[in-house]
């Protein structure tokens, strides 16, 4: 079974990264994939939503080499979703050896068809690790005012990881947020594929209350809504990552 690394980044804050990361790994894991989703983000989102026990070990425990992948790594209760929980010291965390994250997924690699990290708001150490990392980098863009401000950033931080690179990431730009009652939201997705063409996924989430108020029952959206618009793009997301492949 060949792994494929997903790294869900934009240093633009409320985009959703976070809730695209918990979805699209609930989604692949509905779809009968073992998904390992990892949280890089200081803030913890992802583990409050997710975690159903206490690890014995963080991220920047694994990635410090205090810990094994196998000891920070829980149980979410859902079929095939396990989670690497974060932890708060990660806003401080430098990046040094640019193989970590890779060599401490080594033992457990082949265990997963997929490995989603939930990147912070910043191009800084964690996010710089997991651009390293990744098969491919997962940019949510949101269908709302100035949505391309900051990607020059990004883009100017992936030239120079691909530098320190043999080749990739690939790049894949989700737009979220979108309401097909706004003129504008129209405008944002028409700007974004004509920049960015074939790299833009074909699915498009949409601005939907259910997805937003979800993480406060400490719910994917297939256990707050599962029939509704929200669910349904994100499903259909994953089949488009399936199909896409490593």
């Amino acid at each position: 079974m060949t792994t494929t690394i997903h790294a869900i980044a934009n240093q633009k804050g409320g985009v959703g990264k976070t809730t695209t990361a918990v979805n699209l790994a609930a989604a692949l894991a509905e779809r009968d994939h073992r998904v390992l989703l990892i949280d890089f983000d200081a803030q913890g989102s992802t583990s409050r939503l997710l975690a159903k026990e206490p690890a014995a070990g963080t991220v920047l425990d694994v990635l410090a080499g205090g810990a094994s992948v196998e000891s920070a790594t829980v149980a979410t209760g859902r079929r095939g979703l396990m989670l690497m929980p974060g932890d708060r010291g990660m806003v401080d965390y430098a990046l040094g050896d640019a193989t970590a994250l890779r060599r401490a997924l080594g033992p457990v690699i082949a265990e997963y068809a997929y490995v989603v990290i939930d990147c912070p708001p910043s191009l800084e150490g964690a996010t710089l690790l997991a651009l390293l990392t990744c098969d491919e980098v997962i940019v949510p863009v949101q269908c709302e005012y100035l949505a391309l401000e900051g990607l020059a950033s990004l883009m100017e931080a992936l030239a120079g990881v691909r530098r320190m690179r043999t080749e990739g990431p690939r790049m894949r730009y989700l737009l979220t947020m979108f309401d097909r009652r706004n003129n504008l939201a129209w405008e944002v997705v028409e700007e974004v594929q004509g920049h960015f063409g074939e790299q833009v996924a074909q699915t498009v989430i949409p601005r939907s209350v259910r997805l937003a108020e979800s993480p406060g029952f400490r719910r994917t959206i297939f256990e707050h809504d599962a029939k509704g618009v929200a669910a349904a793009a994100y499903m259909a997301f994953a089949v488009e990552v399936e199909r896409h492949g490593a």
